[in-house]
């Protein structure tokens, strides 16, 4: 390969040294080392050639004129000038191949997003049925020792007195009445039915707001009521009267509302009115 000094590359371009490189930096191009003397910056003839070309230069001179040209060994090829293959563009084919195997991965993956999406509720329904019904059992198991407390007193007091009545004599009702704290018990139970204790007859099958019902309450000079939504104890006014009052004592304050009189002493009643004494709960 042939090389030229720059002073003669200049000549041969006609143009100053200032230019010249300014053409090899925008043609990526670099000079090359003179092989005898390292102070030269040269170029081969190929790459004045390139600038000729580029620029429209002529180069062709008389022979005389002509520079002459020292053979030197051909560099080896520079890789960093090398221009990048092209890469490989795959056919509309294998593009169309690809696009559906990636819409059968798409609807695969949503089948199974389905699926599990499924699972997942069933196993937050079965979870719920389950705290349903392990809250149901807890429930009626409460309300079925809330309800047993007041039948137990009740079947001791009469096993009590049945005791005392061997050995003593029999005591007449009113004494029993006179002698003893307990009262008759008016409760919500567990079925969502009111059950009413009475401590001499035990458990009275009565329906509430029937006529026995107030003809049983007419009876009473007091009993005590447990609802849904409270409790309280009612008494009678008077032996000959028929006013009845609430009372209950919350926090060592004791409340007294007007409860009405003996036919007016409905369920409804009797839950409205423990309502407004558990309010005073919530107050405090």
């Amino acid at each position: 390969m042939k090389i030229l000094p720059q002073t003669d590359c200049c000549t041969l371009l006609g143009i100053d040294p200032k230019t010249l490189r300014n053409w090899l930096r925008h043609a990526n191009m670099q000079f090359v080392t003179h092989p005898t003397d390292a102070r030269l910056t040269c170029l081969t003839q190929v790459q004045v050639q390139q600038l000729a070309a580029l620029h429209g230069r002529p180069m062709e001179l008389p022979a005389a004129q002509a520079p002459p040209l020292l053979a030197v060994p051909e560099p080896p090829m520079n890789t960093d000038l090398a221009l990048p293959e092209p890469p490989h563009c795959p056919s509309e084919t294998d593009l169309l191949t690809k696009l559906s195997h990636l819409e059968t991965q798409v609807t695969t993956m949503q089948q199974q997003l389905a699926q599990l999406a499924l699972e997942l509720l069933q196993e937050r329904t079965l979870r719920y049925e389950q705290r349903l019904q392990a809250l149901e059992a807890l429930l009626q198991h409460t309300e079925r020792q809330a309800v047993q407390p007041p039948a137990l007193q009740a079947r001791e007091e009469e096993l009590q007195q049945g005791e005392a009545g061997r050995k003593e004599r029999r005591l007449h009702p009113a004494e029993l009445r006179a002698r003893s704290r307990l009262i008759p018990l008016i409760e919500y139970g567990a079925g969502g039915s009111y059950v009413v204790i009475c401590p001499q007859d035990g458990e009275l099958h009565l329906t509430p707001d029937s006529p026995a019902w107030f003809d049983w309450l007419a009876t009473l000079s007091s009993f005590r009521f447990l609802g849904k939504q409270g409790r309280f104890s009612a008494y009678r006014k008077g032996r000959m009267s028929r006013r009845w009052s609430a009372y209950r004592t919350i926090h060592q304050h004791s409340y007294q509302h007007y409860l009405g009189t003996t036919d007016h002493l409905t369920i409804d009643c009797l839950e409205q009115m423990a309502a407004t004494l558990q309010s005073y709960m919530a107050a405090l």
